[in-house]
């Protein structure tokens, strides 16, 4: 979350008028005075993660309803994916099937490692 918060501390220095929405897995979280705004003006709820950072979010899934409410309301927001590119949701998704696929009680210790080895480079590409 330090790393986070320092991104949102430079972000904050350069134009501190933007609300700055993280997308950090499958949430998007909203920090600090930004956080307090949203809460005002939306009513998301704010956590204290620290007596330095709190914050607000949504999930993903949610985020054309949040655009909509802060266009709505006439604020400034920026999207700022913290997700690798290559993992987007479609990608956990494919893995995920492919583990589902796995029949664990019929499969060797080379078969597995095989498995775990396409997987990994499915990963890392």
């Amino acid at each position: 979350m330090s790393k986070l918060l320092n991104n949102y501390n430079e972000l904050k220095k350069k134009d501190a008028s933007i609300i700055y929405l993280f997308r950090v897995g499958i949430f998007y979280n909203i920090l600090n005075e930004d956080a307090k705004l949203l809460n005002r003006e939306l009513g998301l709820k704010i956590t204290n993660l620290s007596p330095e950072i709190i914050k607000c979010g949504f999930p993903i899934n949610s985020l054309n309803k949040y655009i909509e409410k802060l266009n709505k309301k006439q604020l400034k927001y920026e999207i700022i994916d913290t997700a690798p590119k290559e993992l987007n949701i479609d990608s956990y998704y494919k893995i995920i099937n492919k583990i589902r696929k796995i029949d664990i009680d019929h499969i060797n210790g080379v078969q597995a490692l095989n498995i775990l080895s396409e997987l990994k480079k499915e990963v890392e590409n």
